[in-house]
Formats: structure tokens, sequence, C-alpha cells
């Protein structure tokens, strides 16, 4: 331990004698270790953090799969848990939530109010204790009782009811319904809604109360996220093998709604953000871990070359201190102290860089009237994560360089053998293949981080299948402040006739569905006349409700056929109006219009089809080809709308205005959001993933391009100066300026030339991974290729030509002088 704390001292002390190589070794270990920090820190706290329960790695979730399904419904039944509760053995609790949006109305103060419904072992399952007063126990939430309690979130209670100590038994009323608050969740419990904060959590029977209701009979009612808890000593391989066999069981016995369905079993931290789209999650993450850590690994290449050279200079003192007794090992272990030392104030400085770079990415988070958590704060785990980047990197740097140090002959140097160039080839080698892996890497970075650019371009500008320009979107539900359907029916009426009536206001729609919004999920579609069977299976395809202007508002093209009319009401035939894309699905070949299908189950009722839409982007801008119908507002009404609102003024002037109105018809009917439809496709669903991509992809490139530069130009200048005495004689036999030119030049545009080429061949393979993740650009895109390519030649060029051209200026006397 002595010899450790003398080592450390002792490399504190060099290092502090050369403070400008060691702030330039400190600052690339910073910005690679940063950027892998970062990165992970992200992922970390949005992915793999565990849920703030007991044994949280117990925590499953079930995930029901429908054949032909094309969304991913990740949603069972009622009558599924109460499927899986009789026979999943392996689990001590299985238990349910969905999200809602309403109002909460404290003291005759109404707030919006997004919760969770829950089965009434939610909070039992899951072993979350109170914060204040007490939680759902097992018996309330459930079929055949109506409970009205209200659990709050901690956060809600801080935040919009400023903590009130005495707020436990207070009577509330929640969309008009009086509800008594018995409870408030923990300070680190936020739900288990993949980046939501819920402000409260209401029993699952308080909206539906009626034993006869589709909820908790219908099997095709798919509307709640399942988990469980397994036993202790089960494990999730004997879980999934039960849960399989208990789904095949269901296929047998209802036919209609099960036939070849499954119900997959995932822990859940590993099911983020859902269990049939987790995939994609962690193939983005995985694609951002990889260009980070080739930043790393870039970063790491410079610093070794740094190191090397530094131990080229400081060969003489090692010769000295091995002549003086020191071993071989203690001078390894030197050196290795020495570049870990570095590698610890490197990660020290990375902490402050991924602590700048994570709050760049959490204000980009658009605003939104949704409680949306981005968690992610710095923990043990990241701390750990950097330290141990840190250690590695410093190994990986210090290794060669020490290997090199208890090589070091020493009759040679103290005796000044090879003065012209005591580097040696071999290590001229090693430092020009770190090179030309700093050009490969660096050029694989580039060409990433021009498609996401060029994808973020794109997706800003494709057409989405609507007009988005100079729309305003303002979301209402009349049910937050006690309307029932007569009431919110009237109110929307009314409301579309006053803001017709503004200046400049073109048309007004309303919609369930906003595209890359709100969506209203999806339905499984049972076309007439043909069988639900193992061939032909029920596809789950999302819909919307919209109303006679919708199409006009929205600017989305009828192809053929006819859009909706104010007859098409709850007395008339059942209509829809379905896209290209699942036109073409389920009639293949043929017309859809005149054909019908249900909704609702194999033997109807049934809906025609009146018109054929153009195909848009619904749930998510990077998915083409999604099916999509809609059905009259009239024959399927939803409380909570958004109306959109066309006009020829900039829509953000509209704001007040409809504001306004909105509180002439009710001031106590609070506004659930309000945005233009420009605002609206910047969020999560829209382009807001392909903004922080392209940013930190673009961020990463840039580094990339950085030290592959200091690379380039550091390896050509040491090697210019190491060949200053040869440049001296050269020059003294007759050689010119452009002779010297050549000769130097020549060898960092030959390791340019091999980093390119190695980098192209590496880019090829890895953006043909990327194609999902790309939206209107190819993996290969010729533009971004040839771009990147260029701009890092040219930069590599002249990283070798500096050095070169101040060697050409050399006053041969001094280069003949030069040890």
């Amino acid at each position: 331990m002595t010899d450790l704390f003398q080592d450390i001292r002792y490399a504190l002390r060099m290092l502090g004698k050369s403070p400008v190589l060691t702030a330039i070794v400190i600052l690339t270990l910073a910005l690679g270790i940063g950027a892998n920090t970062a990165i992970f820190g992200i992922i970390q706290g949005l992915l793999l953090r565990p849920l703030p329960v007991p044994n949280p790695d117990q925590i499953t979730i079930f995930a029901g799969h429908l054949p032909g399904d094309t969304i991913g419904v990740t949603t069972l039944s009622y009558a599924h848990v109460e499927d899986l509760r009789k026979q999943a053995t392996d689990f001590s609790d299985i238990f349910a939530w969905q999200i809602d949006i309403g109002g909460l109305s404290v003291d005759q103060n109404a707030h919006q109010f997004v919760y969770s419904t829950v089965t009434g072992n939610y909070f039992t399952g899951l072993g979350v204790k109170p914060a204040l007063g007490r939680l759902f126990v097992p018996s309330e939430g459930e079929k055949g009782g109506r409970d009205p309690y209200v659990v709050l979130g901690y956060s809600y209670w801080q935040s919009t009811l400023g903590g009130d100590p005495n707020i436990v038994g207070k009577h509330a009323l929640l969309n008009g319904q009086p509800v008594t608050i018995i409870g408030v969740t923990p300070q680190d419990f936020y739900g288990t809604g993949f980046g939501m904060n819920f402000d409260g959590y209401v029993p699952l029977n308080l909206n539906v109360p009626d034993a006869t209701k589709p909820l908790w009979t219908d099997r095709a009612a798919r509307g709640l996220i399942v988990l469980g808890r397994l036993k202790p000593g089960a494990t999730l391989k004997q879980a999934r093998a039960s849960v399989n066999a208990i789904a095949a069981r269901m296929s047998q016995e209802y036919p209609a709604t099960d036939r070849d369905a499954g119900i997959e079993v995932t822990e859940e931290r590993f099911s983020r953000p859902e269990p049939h789209v987790a995939t994609m999650i962690p193939f983005i993450s995985g694609i951002f871990l990889l260009l980070a850590a080739m930043v790393l690994v870039l970063a790491c290449t410079n610093v070794a070359n740094i190191l090397l050279v530094r131990a080229t200079m400081r060969e003489r003192e090692m010769a000295i201190r091995a002549a003086m007794g020191a071993g071989r090992a203690r001078l390894i272990r030197q050196m290795l102290t020495e570049s870990i030392v570095l590698a610890i104030l490197g990660a020290a400085g990375g902490l402050l860089v991924a602590r700048w770079a994570t709050w760049i990415v959490s204000g980009m988070l658009p605003p939104m009237k949704l409680p949306i958590r981005l968690d992610i704060n710095f923990d043990w785990s990241i701390f750990a994560y950097a330290m141990g980047a840190a250690t590695v990197t410093g190994i990986l740097v210090g290794m060669w360089p020490a290997i090199r140090a208890g090589r070091t002959d020493v009759n040679s140097v103290l005796h000044g053998a090879g003065r012209s160039d005591t580097a040696g080839v071999g290590r001229h080698r090693v430092r020009s293949a770190l090179v030309v892996l700093q050009v490969c890497g660096s050029l694989v970075l580039l060409i990433v981080a021009g498609l996401f650019v060029r994808t973020l371009t794109h997706a800003q500008h494709a057409y989405m299948g609507f007009d988005p320009d100079n729309v305003l979107n303002v979301s209402l539900d009349p049910t937050q402040v006690g309307y029932d359907e007569t009431r919110t029916k009237s109110f929307y009426h009314d409301l579309k006739a006053r803001l017709r009536a503004l200046p400049g206001v073109e048309s007004v729609a309303e919609t369930t569905s906003v595209p890359l919004g709100t969506v209203n999920g999806g339905a499984m579609v049972y076309v007439e006349g043909r069988q639900v069977d193992a061939t032909h299976t029920a596809p789950v395809i999302m819909t919307g409700s919209v109303d006679p202007d919708y199409f006009t508002t929205l600017r989305v093209p009828v192809l053929r056929g006819r859009t909706f009319t104010e007859q098409d009401d709850e007395h008339a035939p059942l209509v829809a109006v379905v896209n290209q894309a699942m036109a073409r699905d389920l009639w293949p070949g043929e017309g859809a219009i005149g054909k019908r299908f249900s909704a609702k189950g194999p033997q109807g009722p049934f809906m025609e089809v009146v018109g054929l839409a153009g195909d848009g982007k619904y749930t998510f801008m990077g998915y083409d080809h999604e099916r999509f119908f809609y059905v009259p507002m009239l024959q399927d009404p939803n409380a909570f709308r958004t109306l959109q609102v066309r006009s020829t003024l900039p829509p953000d002037t509209l704001e007040n205005e409809v504001q306004a109105q909105v509180r002439a018809l009710d001031a106590n009917l609070p506004i659930i959001d309000i945005e233009t439809m420009r605002q609206s496709l910047t969020g999560p669903n829209g382009t807001f993933v392909f903004r922080v991509g392209a940013l930190v992809a673009a961020a990463i490139g840039v580094l990339g391009l950085i030290l592959a530069m200091v690379g380039v130009y550091g390896v050509v200048s040491f090697a210019a100066s190491q060949r200053t005495h040869e440049i001296g004689i050269r020059l003294a036999l007759g050689a010119n300026g452009r002779d010297i030119l050549k000769i130097v030049l020549q060898q960092g545009i030959v390791l340019v030339g091999v980093g390119v080429g190695a980098g192209l061949v590496l880019a090829l393979l890895l953006t043909r991974t990327m194609a999902t993740l790309l939206v209107g650009v190819s993996p290969t895109d010729a533009v971004t290729f040839v771009s990147a390519t260029v701009m890092l030649a040219a930069i590599g060029a002249w990283a070798c030509y500096a050095p070169a051209r101040r060697a050409m200026k050399l006053d041969p006397v001094v280069a003949l002088r030069h040890e």
C-alpha cells in the first residue's frame, strides 16, 4: 500500500510538470467518458432503473399478442385477468391498470387529473406503502362493487394541492362524481406507466360499477395492462411455460376472441415502454451506446498516442530508474498508475460533461399537459459506470506505454543509441494503426450523424397524409365537471358554432384521435363473411371517431366514395371510412367500398365502408403503411375530444380567443391541452425522437471528427519532429521544400486514406442495421456517405499539411544540430 501511495504521488508530480499535456489528456477522456456516461444515464433512467418496490425483479408484465396484429397490442381483458389469477400458480399476485384523464375538484378548485384506474390488489401486489393515509386493499376496485375512493400521487399532492397534511378524508369530485381522498403514494413511486408520473389512482370499479358492462365480461375488451409478482423461488422460465399452457387453453375455450392468441411474460423493466415495442427501444439504445463507445475508443487511441510519445520522451528517465534498481514490474506499475490517475481525473470531468449533456436533453422535452417524467438523475450506478469506464480506459491506454517502459534497453538508452529515432519502427506502426482506427471510427460516426440529421430533415418535411399548417388543437373533456352525454353533445355543438364565427376561422372539426398525438387505440376487426380461424384471424387496427368536417379541416384526401354527413347518426346504419393500407390488407385486389366489417365481434353489428382515404402517419412518425379506419362521432361518441381549428391566421394567435369562448360556455371546464398542430408534431410520437437522435448523433460525430483530426495532426507532427535530423541532411544535400513537403505529407495521407477505406466498409455494415430508425433516407444514402467522406478527407489532409508545411520551412543548420 505504501508503494501504491508513492506511485500516486509521483504520478501527480509528473503530471503537474506537463500541465498542458495533462489538460489535453483529461479533456479528451472527459469527452469520451462523458458521452458514454450521458447516454448510459438516459438509458438507465428510462429503461433500466427498477421500480421502487420490494424485490422489483419479481414484477412481470403479461403481454397479450393477437395473430395478424400490426400495432403490438399488449393489453388484456378483465376476463383474462380472472383466468390468470385462477390458473397461473407461479404468481403470488396478478393485478392490472389502465390510464385515464379526467378532472378532480378539491375545495371547489378543478384541475386536470391524469390517473390510473387499478384493481384493488395493485398496491399490495407491488408492495407499495402509503406516504399518507392508506392505499386500496384487494377487496376494492373489483367487479360487483363501487368504491368511490381516490389515492393521490405524491407530486400532484405537493404541486397542485400544496402538500395539504389534512388532505386524507377530504371529499372531492372526480369527473362530477363524489369521491373521498384516502391516501398519498410514496415520493419515489410514479406508477407503472413508462415515462409517466400519475396524478393519482382510482379503483377500477368506480367508473364501471355495473357487473354487466363489457369491461368485466367481454374478452375482446382488451384495455388493461396486466402485471404479476412471481412467488419466491419461481423462475421466469417456469412462469412462461405455465402461461403458455394457459393461453393455449384459452384459445380452445374462446376461439372467437382468443384463437391463436398468445400471452408473453416478461420482466417489467425489460418491457419498457411496452413489451412488443421494447425490442425497438433497446435496439435504439444499443446503437447510441455503440456510437458513444466508439467516441471513447477514439479518445483512448488519442490518449494512447500521447502516452506513447510521452513514454518515448521518458525513456532515459525509465532507464535511469532501472539502472538504480527499479524492477520491470515497478516501472510498468508506475506507468499504469499515471494513466489510471489521468483516467479518473477524466472521469470526474466526464461526469460534469454528462450532467451538462443530460440537462440539455431534458430541456429538449417539449412542454406537455400530461405529467411526463424524464428520470435521468445521477445515482450510484451511473457513478459506478463512469468509474468503471475510467478504470478500463486507464488500463487500456496505459498498458502499451507501460509495457514499452518495462522493456527499455538500459544500455542502449543511456549510451544514446538511436537518437534520431528512439521510438523505433514498432512504435511508429502502433501509432499509425491507432490513427487509422481513429479515422475509421470518425468516418462511421460522421456517416451515422449525417443519416440522423437527414432523417430529421425528412421527417419535418414529410407528407403525413394531412396538412398540419394553420391548425390549432384544443382538447377538452366536459365529464371532468360532471356533464352527461346530452350536455356534452350540446356543449360541443355550441362551442363549434362560436369558434366558426371567429375572424379568420375556415373550419372546425372534432376527433378522438389526433395524428401523431393522442391516439384512440385499436380494435379487433371482423370482416363480414370471413371465418375467424387459424387462417383468417381478426387483426387489430387503429381507429378514431371524427365528425363530418374532419377530412376538410385536416385536408385528408378521400380517394373514393364519400365522407360522413350529419345524417350518419346513432339512428342511421353504421358506416366507416378506411385508409388504403387497411383496404389493401383486408380486401386485396377488391374494391373496399361497400364492404362490411365489425369492431365488436364476429357476429356484428357491421359497418359499411363508404369511403377510401389516403394513407398517413397515425401513431409514430417512423411507421409507414399503418392501417386505420374512421367512424362518425355521432355513432361512436366520446366525451374526450380534440377540436381542430383551421384558420387563415397564424393558429397561435387564436389561442386566447378560443380559451375565452370555452370560458364563456363554462368557466369551470379546464382545457386539457391547446397547441398548434405543428407544436403537436414535435412531441414524442412526432419528431422529438428524431431531434434528440440527430442532436446526440451530431454531437458524437463532431467529437469523433475533432479526436481524429487531433490524432492525425499529432502523429504526423511527431513523426516529422523525429525526422528533423534526416530532413536537415536532405536539405543540405539539395532537396527543396516541395520534396520535404511530399515526404512528410505522404505518411499522413496514406494513414487517412486507409482509415477512410476501412470506415466506409464498417459504415456500410453498421448502417444497414439502422434501417428501422431512418425515415425517408436509405441506410446507404449516397449524399451522406460522400459528404462525410469528403469532409473527413479534407480535414485529415489539413491535419497532415500543417506539420508538413512547418517541416519544409526548417533551417538546415538548425535541423542538423537537432537531437
